[in-house]
């Protein structure tokens, strides 16, 4: 969906539970989904964090991967693979277009 301020979000965000699913004691993991419009902060918390978790596993994987090749590999040199992105997301909400203006024009003075 487009929030008020024009940005492309997900509207339907999950979040894993576990539940006693037998008398025994035995526990089973489901997904509740809840729309961001109208969910608690309580289970917005739980999915953005379970997401984060998510993304810190795959840089994890990327590192071990990245760290093989180099160590057992690459015969040049290492390949270096940064995990700060801060700088990223903040080009990522950069505009992609941006208005014609007379100071952009370089050779109107020639």
């Amino acid at each position: 969906m487009i929030d008020p301020q024009g940005r492309r979000v997900r509207r339907m965000h999950p979040r894993r539970v576990d539940e006693e699913e037998s008398p025994i004691g035995e526990m089973k993991q489901k997904t509740l989904w809840d729309d961001m419009t109208t969910a608690l902060p309580e289970h917005m918390q739980v999915s953005f964090q379970q997401r984060r978790h998510m993304i810190l596993g795959d840089c994890h994987q990327l590192k071990t991967d990245v760290d093989s090749y180099n160590e057992n590999y690459n015969d040049s040199e290492p390949i270096q693979m940064s995990f700060e992105f801060t700088e990223d997301l903040i080009e990522m909400e950069m505009p992609p277009d941006y208005p014609d203006s007379e100071d952009d024009d370089f050779d109107s003075e020639e």
